[in-house]
């Protein structure tokens, strides 16, 4: 009992939420749309919240974390927010900086998202509305504001910054009087958006996919939205998977009353975790009927339509169950023989099993079809020993070091090369099992986000490369 009292005094005093994100705001002077990752732990879980309009209020929708035993307040306390007439908010969090009061205003300590959603159209009442405040809670976040009109604020404590540029990104650190800080996923949205006169679904979508953070690591993108404002239209993508869309109109679910739905409820269910289920209870032959069995008479509630169902081989492949990697990998090429991924995959599951003619059957099929494959690359040691590191991600990072125990960590680092739009290295590494990972602007410490064979020493996390 005394654990779930100091629980909830934890919850209901941390107003404001810290969780890592990239949001960003994309005006064509048509359209103002905002993109926004939500990272954080992989196992925290998040609940959807629609209150339509009363009497002295707009209507409008939240997003908040869930906790067990307080699911029923967490509305209370919203990671963000959209209300009808397309006023958007949500929190970034940065290093605390402590409130500095001013004598003149009024100390409020509670968030304040849900009284700017129901009593604001716009930033500019946004802003007044706090005006009277000293918001004593907003000192480890900024929280983003944005209209309709494509106006925008960032709102701290002690600081609001206004609108300078008709793009806009914010991510984890402070930006009062012009700061900046090395952001690979500020610098990724602010790049991507230069490139684009005009902006919709699909550019959202991909500036949101190339700013995610991925697994593995321990804050990872565990939804992301795009916004259309003007139409207060949301796509919603969970877990980094930008293949399975959920589209939700504002006004359509204001319409249904006040309700709420978990995040999960809006996609298929993860195959991966079911057939983990069953690997563990039944062994793999059971596994593999189970996935044929699901795939022929529940397409609709299960998602074969992302990498799920691979994802669970490169499990297999981490835990050593070589030979049942193969056997449910290769059940997954009969279905789909032409997926490079699914090819890649098998080859490295060979090569975890020593069996280097089907890998390098498997890998020159797959550079055959697309030399540029990072897997293939990365498996394929060319003569003399040397293995190709040729990475599409981080685009808007200012340098990516490789450093493992083949370079003694940080004793040589190297540096690598950006070229036609990659991160490229050849290195030498002698055979044999290495650890390794990337130093992404000489400060994010990153593991491989397409090599998911890992390993975690306590909280941190290193890719392997097998050869």
């Amino acid at each position: 009992m005394k654990t779930r009292i100091i629980s909830l005094f934890f919850i209901l005093n941390s107003i404001i939420p810290v969780n890592a994100c990239t949001i960003f705001l994309a005006n064509d002077g048509k359209n103002v749309w905002v993109g926004n990752n939500e990272d954080e732990s992989s196992d925290m879980k998040y609940r959807f919240w629609y209150i339509p309009r009363e009497e002295k209020s707009w209507g409008y929708m939240l997003w908040s974390e869930k906790h067990e035993g307080y699911n029923d307040v967490m509305w209370k306390y919203p990671q963000g927010g959209m209300n009808e007439y397309g006023l958007f908010l949500d929190y970034t969090a940065i290093d605390d900086i402590p409130v500095i009061n001013v004598s003149s205003k009024l100390n409020r300590e509670e968030e304040v998202v849900n009284d700017i959603l129901k009593k604001c159209k716009t930033v500019k009442e946004a802003l007044q509305f706090i005006a009277p405040y000293n918001l004593t809670k907003l000192s480890g976040a900024q929280l983003f504001i944005a209209d309709s009109s494509g106006d925008y604020a960032t709102i701290h404590g002690n600081y609001v910054v206004t609108k300078t540029t008709q793009n806009f990104s914010l991510t984890n650190y402070c930006i009062a009087n012009g700061h900046q800080e090395a952001c690979w996923r500020r610098e990724t949205s602010m790049n991507l958006l230069s490139q684009y006169s005009s902006f919709n679904e699909k550019n959202i979508t991909h500036i949101l996919e190339e700013a995610a953070q991925r697994a593995p690591g321990d804050v990872l993108t565990n939804y992301s939205m795009s916004i259309n404002l003007k139409k207060q239209e949301m796509v919603l993508y969970m877990k980094g998977d930008y293949t399975t869309p959920f589209k939700i109109n504002l006004v359509k679910e204001l319409s249904k009353g006040k309700h709420s739905s978990d995040l999960t409820e809006y996609f298929p269910t993860n195959i991966r975790t079911v057939l983990n289920s069953c690997y563990q209870r039944e062994g793999i032959a059971s596994t593999i009927n189970l996935y044929n069995s699901l795939r022929k008479n529940s397409p609709d509630i299960y998602n074969f339509r992302n990498n799920d169902a691979i994802l669970f081989g490169t499990d297999l492949i981490r835990a050593q169950k070589k030979d049942d990697a193969i056997a449910f990998i290769e059940n997954l090429k009969n279905k789909d023989h032409r997926n490079i991924l699914i090819n890649s995959w098998l080859a490295i599951a060979y090569q975890y099993k020593g069996n280097s003619v089907q890998t390098s059957r498997y890998l020159n099929a797959v550079l055959k079809r697309d030399p540029d494959n990072y897997l293939a690359n990365l498996y394929s040691v060319t003569s003399p020993g040397k293995v190709i590191f040729k990475i599409n991600t981080w685009t808007g990072a200012q340098n990516v070091k490789l450093i493992g125990s083949f370079t003694e960590w940080l004793k040589n680092p190297i540096s690598l090369e950006k070229k036609d739009g990659y991160w490229y290295g050849e290195v030498e590494i002698p055979k044999g099992r290495h650890e390794y990972k990337f130093l992404v602007d000489d400060v994010y410490y990153l593991a491989d986000p397409f090599n998911l064979i890992y390993i975690w020493n306590g909280n941190n996390v290193n890719s392997i490369l097998q050869l």
